[in-house]
């Protein structure tokens, strides 16, 4: 993965509570990227090194790269509180497999909600860049008027592009919006009567993603026809155990460290004082990877390989422990 210190080159209030920064490279040029992929972020907070990955709201036929970061958490506020033009900052990246040309498709559906917009809106770009008249759905989910990110330029991209067709569904609006309250499958049968048609292209809270994986499926999407990505992973399913706890031992140090029943490895190692890199922590980027010994649980093994699993590697921010474990990183 590449890393380099970009220049902050541009910023803009997107809503109330998001803002986009336009960054470039100090010299020479950006390295390739696809449509919805992340980038990752290190600044410091009072003197220790802090980092978070975010994914890219520009499309690579942009001149610079864009991230669009909603002012929630402690690395986002910061962000907003700190990053103006003129500044620089590292970056690692880019990275992520969420992206229509890992996963093309001809008549794409894109699902969003909040925040989630942002590679939907890189992709969506990319994809007319390259087909102007390309068939794409696009439904949108915020909570009013005001918290919808790029909704202008979503307007005007399809006024544009008569093959797109664009719903936002605002749980508080004008009496006269058409799609009030939250998205339900009839919403979704109404907004894309051919659903089983296409492929869907989805990211949110984990809560929204949740949901509509649930009405896609009672609809009759196939499930090979389903592609998400979330920077918030759906709580671990409970472990049985009669243990309260489990013990954690970090081999270079020999030190034990309590994990409850359903936490994960790197919550378990920031309770107990330790640091490790975590840039997602949502099973995405790869940066806290780690080689466990132990019963393990999983919930995300992107980035790793099978060679990767054989060998006990693990993502700490989306693992939990089933029993006694010890681990290096």
């Amino acid at each position: 993965m590449t890393s380099l210190t970009l220049a902050c080159i541009g910023r803009q209030q997107n809503t109330h509570d998001v803002v986009s920064w336009q960054l470039a490279p100090l010299s020479g040029s950006l390295p390739p990227v696809l449509a919805g992929q992340c980038i990752t972020l290190h600044t410091k907070i009072d003197g220790l090194p802090e980092c978070r990955a975010y994914t890219l709201s520009s499309s690579p036929q942009d001149a610079c790269w864009q991230v669009t970061i909603k002012d929630v958490g402690q690395v986002s506020r910061h962000l907003h509180q700190t990053l103006q033009v003129g500044d620089e900052i590292r970056v690692d990246g880019p990275f992520g497999d969420f992206n229509l040309t890992a996963l093309p498709c001809e008549r794409p559906l894109l699902l969003s909600a909040g925040s989630g917009i942002t590679p939907m809106w890189a992709m969506l770009r990319d994809e007319l860049a390259k087909r102007p008249d390309a068939d794409i759905r696009f439904i949108h989910s915020a909570r009013s008027p005001e918290d919808v990110i790029f909704a202008d330029k979503l307007v005007q991209l399809a006024e544009a592009h008569t093959g797109v067709r664009h719903a936002l569904i605002l749980e508080q609006a004008p009496a006269d919006h058409p799609w009030i309250g939250r998205l339900t499958p009839a919403m979704l049968a109404e907004l894309s009567p051919d659903l089983r048609e296409r492929h869907v292209y989805l990211c949110g809270p984990a809560l929204y993603m949740a949901a509509v994986k649930t009405m896609l499926t009672e609809l009759g999407l196939p499930p090979e026809q389903l592609h998400q990505e979330s920077f918030g992973l759906p709580p671990a399913e409970p472990i049985k155990t009669t243990s309260d706890h489990f013990w954690l031992t970090l081999n270079k140090s020999g030190k034990k460290v309590k994990i409850l029943p359903g936490q994960t490895l790197l919550a378990a190692l920031e309770a107990a004082g330790e640091t490790m890199m975590a840039a997602c922590r949502a099973g995405v980027c790869g940066s806290c990877r780690c080689t466990t010994t132990g019963d393990i649980e999983r919930q995300s093994v992107m980035t790793l390989s099978a060679q990767d699993l054989e060998s006990g590697v693990a993502l700490a921010c989306s693992c939990t422990a089933k029993g006694d474990i010890s681990l290096d990183y």
